[in-house]
C-alpha cells in the first residue's frame, strides 16, 4: 500500500510539473525584433529568452563563398583498356626471333544468329485457345481523409473557390479582418527608438521639409496609439543642414504578443471557419 501511494504521489508531481511548464510556455512572449541603420538591417525572432536571426542570412552567404572558393576537381583519366599484344619469344641457337601475336577484338565480331525456337512450343501455342482477359474491378476512389470532417470542410472551401471566387474572397477577408483587429488590440510595440535627420540641398528647403515631416510624424504617432499599445524610448527628428549626420540614422523596435493569446486567437479563427455557413459541406442523400 505504501508503494502504491508513493507511485501515485510521483505521478501527481510529474503532472504538476508538466502543467507548470505548459503555463510558463503560454505566458512567454513571442515576436520580432528589428533594427535599421544606413547600410545595415537586422531582424530577429524571439520566444522568451530564445532568439533566432532572420536577417541577414549568414548561412547562405557562407555557402556561396565556400562554393566560389572550392576548386574544380578534374575527372580522373580512364585507363587504357585496349588489349595488349601477346609477345612470344623463341630462341634458336644464336639467333633470337620475336613473334607478336595480336588477338582480334571480340566486340568487332558479328553477333551469332539466334537459334530458332522449338516447333513443339509453337504447335502448343496454336492448339491452346486464347484465354479471355480477366476483368479488373474499377478502382475505388478511397482517399484517406482527415478526421472529424476536416476533409469535407476543405472540399467545401475549394468548391466555393471554384464556383464563386468573389464570395470566397469576401469570406476570407472577413475572417482575416476579424483576426487583424484582435491582433492590433493585443500586439505590443516596445523600445521604439527613432533618430532621423532631414537633409536637402538648401537650408530653406531643409527647414520646410523638417516642419512638414514633424507634423506628419506626430499625426502618424497619434493615429497608431489609438489602435496599438506603443512604448517609445526615443523619437527624435532634427534638421541636418550639412548632411554630416546622415550615417547616424537609426530605427529599432520590438513587436511582441503573448503565446497563449495568439494560440487562443488562432483557435477562435478555426472555430469561425468551421461554423461559417458558406464553408459547410454538402449533405449527401443516401
Amino acid at each position: 500500500m505504501a508503494i502504491l501511494f508513493f507511485i501515485l504521489r510521483l505521478i501527481g508531481w510529474v503532472l504538476l510539473a508538466i502543467l507548470l511548464l505548459l503555463v510558463v510556455a503560454l505566458l512567454l512572449p513571442l515576436g520580432i525584433q528589428a533594427a535599421y541603420r544606413p547600410g545595415e538591417a537586422l531582424a530577429k525572432a524571439f520566444y522568451g529568452p530564445l532568439k533566432f536571426t532572420l536577417w541577414p542570412r549568414g548561412g547562405t552567404q557562407g555557402a556561396q563563398s565556400k562554393a566560389k572558393s572550392k576548386p574544380t576537381q578534374k575527372s580522373p583519366e580512364k585507363p587504357d583498356t585496349s588489349p595488349s599484344p601477346t609477345v612470344i619469344k623463341t630462341v634458336e641457337g644464336e639467333k633470337a626471333s620475336v613473334t607478336i601475336k595480336v588477338e582480334p577484338d571480340k566486340s568487332a565480331l558479328p553477333a551469332p544468329a539466334p537459334r530458332p525456337a522449338a516447333t513443339t512450343a509453337q504447335a502448343e501455342a496454336k492448339t491452346t485457345p486464347a484465354s479471355a482477359p480477366e476483368e479488373t474491378p474499377p478502382a475505388q476512389n478511397n482517399k484517406g481523409g482527415l478526421p472529424f470532417g476536416i476533409s469535407d470542410h476543405i472540399d467545401a472551401a475549394m468548391q466555393l473557390l471554384s464556383d464563386d471566387p468573389m464570395a470566397f474572397a469576401k469570406c476570407m477577408l472577413g475572417h482575416t479582418g476579424w483576426l487583424g483587429r484582435r491582433l492590433l488590440r493585443t500586439v505590443r510595440v516596445q523600445h521604439l527608438d527613432v533618430f532621423w535627420t532631414v537633409t536637402a540641398d538648401e537650408a530653406s528647403t531643409t527647414a520646410e521639409l523638417y516642419g512638414a515631416e514633424m507634423a506628419a510624424l506626430n499625426n502618424l504617432l497619434a493615429f497608431l496609439q489609438q489602435y496599438i499599445r506603443l512604448q517609445s524610448d526615443r523619437l527624435w527628428l532634427e534638421p541636418d543642414f550639412t548632411g554630416e549626420r546622415t550615417g547616424e540614422r537609426n530605427i529599432s523596435f520590438r513587436v511582441s504578443i503573448g503565446t497563449g493569446v495568439l494560440l487562443w486567437l488562432l483557435l477562435r479563427l478555426l472555430w469561425r471557419l468551421w461554423k461559417d455557413p458558406q464553408l459547410q459541406p454538402t449533405v449527401k442523400n443516401s
